[in-house]
């Protein structure tokens, strides 16, 4: 099933849970399992973001660390305004591997 893990909230943070466990017609388990969901989602896809950022990770690797494909994760890097880290090396390394690969057909 899962692991059953204890937190103390404050009583604002409680009574928001049920609060939108009343709208939604959820049990607050539920609610606090969605919430945390998203947040591990986002916070995930931001620490991924970071590392790209400095350079720390590849695009690929960024894309995998955050559950997003390649695609996905470029839409992030523009809405964030985060440059791609390429430059005319990297340009010339994908020509070359384009060129083994058309040449192996």
């Amino acid at each position: 099933m899962g692991k059953t893990l204890t937190s103390r909230l404050p009583d604002d943070m409680a009574k928001k849970i049920e609060e939108i466990a009343e709208i939604e017609k959820l049990d607050k388990s539920s609610v606090i399992r969605r919430l945390l969901d998203k947040g591990i989602i986002q916070w995930t896809e931001e620490f991924a973001l970071k590392l790209y950022q400095d350079g720390e990770v590849s695009l690929g690797r960024a894309a995998e660390i955050s559950s997003l494909s390649i695609w996905e994760f470029l839409d992030k890097l523009a809405e964030k305004k985060i440059p791609l880290n390429y430059d005319a090396d990297d340009f010339i390394n994908d020509v070359k591997t384009v060129d083994k690969l058309l040449d192996e057909k």
